[in-house]
């Protein structure tokens, strides 16, 4: 399966920050994703659409005036995010043709390809690294199938899940520590994965909306430099998104990708729903109401 993709220019700078989860234990799909970034640049929160005509909730970093996606999550429950990994350097020379490692990302938000669509793209030909920084890639969908794709140095590295389970991803090489036990992972994000799992483990079998908050609460980053800006949980049988702005799990959010409107929640905290399109609304704006 090939796909065209047309790529902006993504990160630049090594951040170890943000965390990530999938979690297939209680028989449906649920997805979370912190997001850590430099205070002084603005999220944005969008609606755009597949390469089907389907929609697809985006959340963005704006960098020199653009939109920088970094997270994607569709009506039918595919989902992806990439973030820096701290693992060395490696793999195809930046002047090789070999696709881009956030290629996969792409191709599943935007253009439809199934996880099994990534897996057969990353056992093809050795992605090459992003220097700027080094990135991996989590890709799933509400089948209970999800992988990390990382670079190798002779090859692609994927961690495949498969058939329920959790799978954390923050910012140290999961394949190179696939299998150990939490409590033993060392690397750049190593407090948080462990403190995701335990934040899931308290929820076995019982995750929701709520549920996902509290393990995003739980990993949220405090760090002057680059905090939390964004906290969001994806639920594909609701085609739905909710989101705290700024670690303020008090004041929540729900983007319905049906209706494309964003509104308080729960709806007890009132309020009139916000229409969510390609143009999109900022955290700043969310916060301000």
């Amino acid at each position: 399966m090939k796909f065209l993709i047309c790529v902006p220019v993504v990160i630049c700078g090594v951040l170890p920050a943000c965390t990530s989860f999938v979690d297939y234990r209680g028989g449906t799909a649920f997805y979370g994703m912190n997001f850590d970034w430099y205070p002084e640049q603005e999220i944005l929160f969008r609606i755009e659409t597949d390469s089907e005509g389907g929609p697809v909730f985006t959340m963005s970093f704006i960098a020199d005036g653009n939109p920088v996606p970094t997270v994607g999550f569709t009506e039918n429950g595919r989902f992806s995010t990439m973030q820096v990994i701290d693992a060395p350097w490696t793999g195809p020379s930046p002047d090789s043709d070999n696709p881009l490692i956030f290629i996969p990302f792409y191709a599943l938000v935007y253009h439809c390809a199934t996880v099994a669509d990534i897996q057969d793209m990353a056992g093809a030909a050795p992605f090459r690294q992003y220097d700027d920084p080094p990135l991996h890639v989590l890709v799933a969908d509400a089948t209970g199938s999800a992988s990390i794709i990382e670079v190798g140095e002779s090859g692609n590295r994927v961690l495949d899940l498969a058939g329920g389970g959790v799978l954390v991803m923050t910012n140290f090489s999961n394949c190179a520590w696939q299998g150990v036990d939490p409590e033993e992972v060392q690397g750049a994000g190593a407090d948080r994965f462990r403190t995701a799992h335990e934040a899931l483990a308290a929820f076995t079998g019982e995750m929701g909306p709520a549920e996902g908050m509290a393990v995003l609460e739980a990993a949220v980053n405090t760090v002057s430099a680059h905090p939390t800006r964004a906290s969001m949980v994806f639920d594909p049988s609701g085609g739905r998104v909710y989101l705290a702005v700024a670690g303020d799990f008090e004041n929540l959010w729900s983007l319905d990708l049906t209706t494309r409107e964003i509104s308080a929640w729960p709806e007890s905290r009132g309020g009139n729903p916000i229409t969510v399109d390609s143009t999109g609304v900022t955290a700043s704006y969310l916060s301000g109401m």
